[in-house]
């Protein structure tokens, strides 16, 4: 297809479509003639995943560049892949800001503020415990510990928990566990190793995105109804 097509078919500004190619986030298509290219469903799928980094996780292209070419390294296998996904879409605003290039400033509609694709953090404080209720609700489960990354953060989030005077331990973490298998087993079904790697990173950051949103509003929806259902029961 034309650029014209492709720019149609993804609802991105021919414009903007030029500025991806100059940058490197977007591959150039087959070309035809001095002024001619040819692109592909692979650009469709590119421009997919770029547009909603941007427009969903408000993204900067240098992130989204450090992701594209992860994506292109076909020695990183789609595990890895989906990891670094998950930590993109858990935690999209840690990055170290950089100053902009004045000389090749963005199209409109697409503004740039250069930052890194986060990295993992060290835990907060002593979060020994924590990692050892993770480790040992892990292993009770026999699920594999794949995601240094995930167990941190729960780590992180029962030292937060204990702190403020809250008991934690393995037990909380199976019952979440648990209560969260089902929902996770079919949200990651439908990502396989027949999508290409641009549909897995979108798969991967758009699922956690918005199903962690629905998770959030469904936890204060079933607190309140319990909270409001114990006090009629005491009533």
């Amino acid at each position: 297809m034309k650029l014209s097509e492709l720019a149609r078919r993804t609802e991105v500004s021919p414009a903007s479509i030029k500025y991806y190619l100059r940058l490197g986030v977007l591959t150039p298509g087959q070309k035809r003639n001095a002024t001619t290219a040819a692109y592909t469903e692979a650009h469709v799928h590119r421009l997919a995943l770029i547009t909603w980094l941007r427009r969903e996780l408000d993204l900067p292209l240098a992130a989204i560049a450090e992701l594209t070419s992860v994506i292109d390294d076909e020695t990183v296998s789609n595990l890895e892949l989906m990891g670094l996904c998950q930590r993109l879409a858990s935690h999209p605003g840690v990055a170290d800001t950089v100053g902009t290039d004045a000389a090749d400033p963005p199209v409109a509609d697409t503004p740039v503020t250069d930052t890194r694709l986060p990295s993992e953090q060290p835990p907060r404080g002593d979060g020994d415990d924590g990692d050892a209720a993770v480790r040992s609700a892990l292993a009770a489960l026999e699920w594999p510990d794949v995601s240094p990354t995930a167990r941190t953060a729960v780590a992180e989030a029962l030292t937060d928990l204990a702190a403020a005077g809250y008991t934690v331990d393995a037990d909380t973490v199976l019952l979440h566990a648990r209560a969260l298998e089902e929902i996770a087993r079919t949200n990651t079904l439908p990502i396989s190793d027949d999508l290409t790697r641009d549909e897995i990173a979108l798969a991967v950051i758009r699922g956690i995105t918005l199903h962690n949103r629905l998770l959030v509003s469904m936890s204060g929806l079933v607190h309140a109804a319990m909270s409001a259902q114990v006090r009629r029961q005491g009533g």
